[in-house]
């Protein structure tokens, strides 16, 4: 495909060690390492938290419902970006670099992608039909955090850029020539990844479907471009948005909203959700305008 000619730059480097078993064998020492460190940090903060007395830090950071907690989750993907790091180093003989593409204009890139998405929120919040904000409260210390909170969700997501679109998809590309493969590959990965098993089973397997779709919009993106600049910067507003902008309190990954509502306490019994049905037809549509505003910023 001729609009995917950057593709070829992007996965040059994979070339040479694209071989199915070195694949397997590197993502499951990414995975292993990624577990151990995670749950190693989380015994840190365990520890440090029965040193200074009662404390719900390790807690927090599993669940995500305090400032704290969601900062130290979100930075904690860096974990996963320097595992991809050292197993492209070790396994592949190849420089962290080569995950990131083609770096001229990357940040223009990135910020263009980040930018149409962001356009796009705007949209959906402030243009009918109109939402109703009422019992919603500003949280204001929160805006002071804005700095660290916008870092630290470019930290996870481009953490999982490097993982998903960066190393499984340059070298999936690089053994198998079809986007068939090099596309619904690593997305299917990366969809099983974000599965919840504590959830309503529909909703779960609902979130999979939306995931896998948000999955090949990036690697859309990244094969036309040759980097992942606009997959990040796609993936970064997408994130922004979900993270910060309003949640309810006491909920997971809470704990950076700037818009908190009190926690949905009713009591009646929710009607069963159906597996498709026009809601999530909506949902799974948002990444796709997403994509296409994406498309008409960067001009791919």
């Amino acid at each position: 495909m001729k609009s995917y000619a950057p593709h070829a730059r992007f996965i040059a480097p994979a070339q040479n060690s694209a071989d199915l078993g070195r694949l397997i064998i590197g993502f499951a020492l990414i995975e292993a390492a990624y577990y151990v460190s995670r749950h190693a940090f989380a015994l840190i903060l365990l520890l440090i938290g029965e040193t200074l007395g009662p404390s719900d830090l390790e807690p927090s950071y599993e669940y995500g419902d305090t400032a704290l907690g969601l900062l130290l989750q979100l930075f904690s993907f860096g974990f996963l970006a320097l595992a991809v790091v050292a197993v492209v180093w070790v396994q592949h003989s190849r420089s962290g670099w080569t995950l990131f593409g083609d770096l001229r204009g990357y940040l223009r890139t990135l910020l263009l992608a980040a930018g149409a998405c962001f356009a796009v929120f705007a949209a959906l919040e402030f243009l009918p039909p109109f939402y109703s904000y009422d019992g919603g409260e500003f949280q204001l210390g929160r805006f002071a955090l804005l700095p660290l909170s916008l870092l630290a969700i470019l930290v996870q997501t481009g953490a999982e850029e490097i993982m998903y679109r960066g190393y499984l998809q340059q070298q999936f590309a690089a053994r198998f020539a079809s986007p068939v493969t090099w596309m619904i590959a690593p997305n299917l990965l990366f969809a099983f990844a974000h599965m919840d098993l504590s959830n309503d089973a529909v909703l779960s397997l609902q979130y999979v479907a939306w995931t896998f779709v948000f999955g090949l919009a990036c690697s859309d993106l990244t094969a036309r471009t040759g980097s992942l600049a606009a997959a990040m910067g796609f993936h970064f507003a997408n994130n922004a948005y979900v993270f910060l902008f309003w949640a309810e309190e006491y909920t997971p990954d809470s704990g950076l909203a700037l818009l908190l509502f009190p926690e949905w306490n009713g009591t009646t019994n929710p009607e069963a959700v159906p597996l498709i049905d026009l809601i999530f037809l909506s949902d799974l549509a948002l990444p796709i305008v997403l994509w296409l505003a994406v498309r008409l910023a960067i001009r791919r």
